[in-house]
């Protein structure tokens, strides 16, 4: 039988309880990190994006074969608007400036359209419309844009200049557009993800042998003393 001392607890069971406090700890931050690498892993990745608008004489096409950056940056400007609900009111239609219509090919299917107005008055601005391809139907919504969507829709080749905050009419307004490098463009393509993923999965190890290195320490100073 385990002696006990008065007004001190069992050896035994303080380790047990530092034990279920380890493994509690560790299983908390494996399920946090797992639960934000995980949609990044998951994501789609699109093969292709085309661009049409009034303004082009014919749609703009990038490839993610040819140009895995460029496809990516403009998949971006997007992805995010696929599922919730819009969070801008609508416009006035005079104050949108040029719509450009960006479809999303995955797997070779096109999956996802949006219409993008890269010179709204206020900043950029996206609308999902109800019909999407392959007959699909989803709730339309209003969105404000990403400051990045007319140097991403000029890298592509669309013919914008002008200012998002004047609509268009702005200063920088006839002259060239300003050429967008592709190494400024964030890294989506799959080995960018995994390679977020690897780094979330080795901050979760140091957490975990921090964590451990701690309470094994505590159980020993308190099997000392007891």
């Amino acid at each position: 039988m385990e002696r006990l001392t008065a007004g001190r607890p069992p050896v035994r069971r303080v380790l047990t309880l530092l034990g279920a406090g380890a493994a509690g700890a560790t299983s908390l931050v494996a399920a946090a990190v797992l639960t934000v690498a995980g949609p990044a892993v998951a994501q789609a990745v699109a093969d292709r994006v085309t661009i049409t608008g009034i303004d082009l004489a014919e749609p703009l096409e990038v490839v993610a074969a040819e140009q895995p950056e460029l496809c990516a940056a403009l998949h971006q400007e997007v992805d995010w608007l696929i599922e919730p609900d819009g969070d801008s009111p609508e416009p006035e239609l005079d104050a949108l400036g040029p719509q450009y219509t960006l479809v999303v090919h995955i797997d070779g299917v096109p999956r996802h359209r949006f219409h993008l107005y890269p010179l709204a008055e206020g900043g950029p601005r996206a609308f999902r419309p109800v019909e999407q391809p392959g007959d699909r139907t989803i709730d339309e919504g209003w969105f404000y844009g990403r400051l990045s969507m007319p140097d991403t829709l000029r890298a592509a080749g669309a013919p914008l200049t002008g200012d998002p905050a004047t609509g268009g009419g702005g200063a920088g307004a006839g002259q060239p557009p300003p050429a967008v490098e592709e190494s400024e463009q964030p890294d989506t393509s799959p080995l960018g993800f995994l390679d977020q993923w690897r780094q979330g999965m080795l901050l979760t190890a140091a957490i975990i042998v921090a964590t451990a290195a701690g309470l094994g320490g505590s159980a020993y100073l308190i099997r000392r003393k007891i």
